[in-house]
């Protein structure tokens, strides 16, 4: 099993054991507006069913929980069909995401063959937004998505971040 450490978290294969920290964090209607596949409400068994599919992670494909020790899991940081991540509404303006998502994405280049990763958010979700812009992500077009929490299309803003763009930004 894999587990990322970073200076304050570790980023873990998830377990069943993780659902109903997972459920509670990511069931939080402040947390899944953003989040264009999640339904609301989130129960305890979506959180069951959703670990329950997860792959073993490689650096290509992978899907990590954030954990917070003597905490339990604050959130997820992922590599699926896009890079996406959501941390649990205490935790916010901690740093948190950045720290994970950076030893991610360390990861996803250092070891993966990609050498581009595309991600996305809601126009209206600055702190994604943020959050990407940090990590070097670009903009790169914007289009409608349905949201599952709000019930209609949301425009998205779709961006991408380089092999080269990141093995620059860690060089500094």
């Amino acid at each position: 099993m894999i587990s990322l450490r970073t200076e304050r978290l570790i980023l873990r294969e998830a377990s069943l054991d993780d659902a109903p920290r997972y459920a509670l964090g990511v069931g939080e209607y402040a947390v899944a507006r953003f989040l264009t596949a999640i339904p609301y409400p989130y129960t305890l068994g979506m959180a069951i069913d959703w670990l329950r599919q997860a792959q073993p992670a490689t650096p290509e494909k992978s899907m990590l929980v954030i954990d917070l020790p003597n905490r339990g899991v604050i959130g997820c940081v992922s590599l699926l069909a896009e890079f996406g991540f959501w941390i649990a509404r205490p935790h916010w303006n901690k740093g948190y995401m950045t720290e994970a998502a950076t030893a991610l994405l360390d990861w996803h280049f250092a070891e993966g063959r990609a050498d581009l990763v595309v991600s996305s958010a809601h126009h209206n979700n600055r702190a994604s937004l943020a959050v990407q812009k940090k990590l070097g992500f670009v903009e790169e077009a914007r289009e409608m998505r349905f949201s599952h929490t709000l019930q209609r299309n949301v425009e998205h803003v779709v961006t991408r971040l380089t092999r080269e763009h990141w093995q620059a930004r860690s060089a500094r």
